[in-house]
């Protein structure tokens, strides 16, 4: 009797620990017909001056008064914003930040060029949104910091910006994407919001969208920040598209609403994609984390392309051979290309990330 107790003890902690695991199945693996792929046909080179990086954390394409298209990017170490023109790649100017004074912006972590006098730019140190002209002087803060609130972080987003991660605008409400910057903020889901909208007219911050229950609900332990990150976009028709890493299908929803239509967006050789069988967010080693993200398959950045009217998809494949000493940007990057009603195109691998 006491052999079968302990029988049903083991089996009881065996289900406890891995019974509440998540696998989200690509239906359409192997099942998908590839019509185009990409071909690269050119580079663009630009000159850079010796205080900028090789690779910029933030650009933006963007067009000035006259219609010509520009590449803007960041340096931080000069905490400015370069300009040049994209179809000579001729350096125009910069706007260069003060990080003290009236027009203090201390640290650039993103911006959003919506005219020449219309420049959001967001102040990383401070969590706010500064309006700033051509000549780098602000007119107007938005702070997101409530310094009060010593649960801020635990109930609005964090802002890790990039290229793929960038500050959008849709109907004059200035969109920030963000992430629940800790696990166990899921386990209340239904009550976090990633994105924050500004009113530009008003100022008024209102946080928007949920992380999906199917994905993340029922405390599904997916380990952390890595497969917390969500990736945004717009559609044509004004519509906010995220990518989530850990599901094949897309999230199509308008820029204020909690509500998601789900479409698929995935590749034609990602596999099942499986949370970590380990039952405390909290208690899971780092190594089971490192080794289940480098592993398997996961999705990052969806990119609107306006000019052929396609969306690319990142897609990380797994290193089933990846151990702790395996770099985080050696998987192995492909881009999932579909048209602007979402069908598979194709896709092609274009080296690692």
């Amino acid at each position: 009797m006491k052999k079968n107790y302990c029988y049903l003890l083991s089996l009881l902690l065996l289900f406890a620990c891995s019974g509440n695991q998540k696998s989200v199945k690509n239906e359409y693996k192997g099942k998908l017909k590839a019509v185009k792929q990409l071909v690269e046909t050119g580079e663009k080179r630009f000159r850079l001056d010796t205080e900028t990086k090789v690779k910029p954390p933030y650009i933006q394409y963007c067009s000035d008064h006259t219609g010509n298209d520009l590449l803007t990017f960041l340096n931080p170490r000069k905490n400015a914003i370069y300009f040049y023109n994209y179809s000579d790649t001729a350096y125009l100017r910069q706007i260069a930040f003060e990080r003290e004074g009236a027009n203090a912006v201390m640290s650039i972590g993103a911006y959003y060029i919506k005219s020449p006098d219309s420049i959001y730019v967001f102040n990383r140190p401070l969590i706010e949104i500064a309006l700033a002209d051509s000549a780098g002087v602000i007119h107007n803060r938005v702070t997101l910091l409530n310094k009060d609130d010593k649960e801020w972080a635990m109930h609005n987003p964090q802002y890790v910006f990039s290229t793929v991660m960038p500050l959008m605008l849709i109907d004059n409400h200035l969109q920030l994407p963000g992430l629940a910057p800790f696990p166990e903020i899921l386990a209340d889901r239904e009550n976090f919001r990633f994105t924050t909208s500004i009113d530009l007219v008003t100022d008024k911050a209102e946080n928007h969208h949920l992380y999906p229950e199917e994905l993340f609900g029922n405390n599904y332990n997916w380990g952390g920040d890595l497969i917390q990150f969500v990736y945004p976009a717009i559609t044509p028709e004004g519509k906010m598209v995220h990518s989530f890493t850990n599901s094949h299908d897309l999230y199509i929803s308008d820029w204020d609403s909690d509500a998601a239509m789900k479409v698929y967006g995935g590749s034609n050789e990602a596999g099942t994609i499986t949370s970590i069988g380990h039952e405390e967010v909290k208690t899971t080693p780092d190594e089971l984390v490192y080794t289940s993200y480098m592993e398997q398959d996961f999705y990052a950045a969806v990119i609107h392309d306006p000019y052929r009217k396609v969306y690319y998809r990142y897609l990380l494949h797994g290193m089933p051979d990846a151990n702790l000493k395996t770099p985080l940007d050696s998987k192995p990057l492909t881009i999932v290309m579909m048209d602007e009603q979402f069908h598979y195109l194709g896709e092609t691998m274009i080296g690692t990330g």
